[in-house]
């Protein structure tokens, strides 16, 4: 995992020094670059540590982000800042960043900062970052459509994820709509 975390620092690097080159196609590139490679690290960290239970988190996590976000673009109707549909509220590129940042910040992140040092979760949640910055630089999102699209993805990945040793959520059926709960054993 350390080799996955160095690359995608190199990644977040690269796309930095990249969009200097073309500003709206490379800042769009580096996001796209970004949304993908942070849940696809996440992924990887499930499977490298046999957490099938994390998978499932995951997926919940960056699915229901995802989800959200596609809702409130096909209800709100905003228009990008280059004009090209009006679909810019809410970043779904930034969403689903935060997401797989967060649900790694969650479920693996004492582990993180104990075999990498304390500078891993803040790089994750700094790659998420660089992932608005982006939808911004690429004239493809307004900053409210970022930070809308952070506060998804991090709350979907609170809701669904947990560390590896943290309690359970539970979603029930109550007369007048759902309770949920949440248990851990002590």
């Amino acid at each position: 995992m350390r080799t996955v975390l160095k690359s995608l620092a190199l990644l977040g690097l690269l796309a930095c020094s990249t969009a200097w080159a073309d500003k709206a196609k490379s800042w769009g590139t580096a996001s796209d670059a970004m949304a993908a490679g942070l849940p696809l690290l996440a992924g990887v960290a499930t499977l490298a540590n046999n957490d099938t239970e994390g998978t499932r988190q995951l997926v919940l996590s960056a699915g229901s982000a995802l989800a959200a976000a596609e809702v409130l673009k096909n209800t709100v109707h905003s228009t990008r800042p280059d004009g090209s549909d009006n679909k810019s509220f809410p970043s779904a590129h930034t969403a689903v960043a935060f997401s797989a940042a967060t649900f790694m910040d969650r479920r693996y992140g004492e582990q993180l900062s104990r075999d990498y040092g304390t500078w891993a979760v803040p790089a994750l949640y700094g790659v998420a970052a660089l992932t608005g910055v982006a939808r911004v630089e690429a004239d493809k999102h307004h900053w409210g459509d970022v930070l809308a699209g952070a506060a998804i993805g991090y709350g979907a990945a609170r809701f669904w994820s947990e560390p590896v040793q943290g309690g359970r959520v539970s979603v029930i059926p109550a007369p007048h709509g759902v309770a949920v709960g949440w248990a851990r054993a002590f």
